[in-house]
């Protein structure tokens, strides 16, 4: 009996200095990846938004919309829109938000640019974990989201789902997951009155600096 109360001692110091050994190196870790998340989200800004003007810099601005819901609250995120500008004009060259769509296996962000009229002028994956080999395969653009360019909300559908855009082979469930979740991003922002002729600035400015808030596979998807 002493042997086994010596052996659960033993098997409890380790499993605390463990725990504290941890705790440390994810305090001391936290900040550094909190601060290396934020820099992938802004170069993927600058990316994917300078599709939508030949500028050399550009600047973004959140945006706050009046009546603009939030598709996103089934994934615990939030519908967050940066409007984009090309210092030192003012007026808007179009907007880029975080699409946020339940995969089979992770929520899958899609960062998409979208010019004044409403339509999509590039798209990037931000985060996924789907399966290797198969949804994984969205973050190759020629795969799925290179088709959404070009496309307005009511276009953007699977062809499963009555549109023209074609599903991932063996994956329809991250396809829909990321085609839906853009498509219904773009419905919210079109409800709030964003997708206008750009002459007037359609929601109120929070002129800080760029910040962005924030099915697969093995078997029938």
């Amino acid at each position: 009996m002493a042997e086994i109360i010596k052996v659960g001692l033993i098997l409890m110091l380790v499993a605390l200095v463990a725990a504290v050994a941890l705790g440390l190196v994810n305090s001391r870790t936290a900040s550094i990846i909190a601060v290396q998340k934020e820099l992938e989200k802004q170069n993927a800004m600058n990316e994917v938004a300078g599709s939508l003007s030949p500028g050399d810099s550009l600047a973004f601005d959140s945006l706050s919309v009046a009546g603009l819901e939030n598709p996103y609250m089934i994934c615990d995120n939030t519908l967050n829109v940066m409007r984009v500008s090309v210092p030192p004009d003012t007026s808007s060259v179009g907007y880029v938000f975080i699409a946020y769509g339940k995969g089979y296996s992770s929520t899958v962000q899609t960062m998409a640019a979208v010019e004044l009229d409403g339509s999509i002028s590039s798209t990037i994956i931000l985060y996924q974990q789907e399966t290797p080999g198969l949804g994984a395969n969205v973050e190759n653009p020629s795969k799925l989201i290179e088709k959404f360019n070009r496309l307005t909300a009511s276009e953007c559908l699977l062809t499963k789902d009555g549109g023209g855009i074609d599903a991932m082979t063996g994956c329809t469930i991250t396809s829909r997951a990321v085609t839906n979740s853009v498509r219904t991003g773009l419905e919210a922002m079109n409800e709030a009155g964003l997708f206008n002729s750009g002459d007037n600035e359609p929601a109120e400015e929070n002129p800080a600096d760029a910040t962005v808030e924030s099915s697969e596979e093995g078997g029938t998807e």
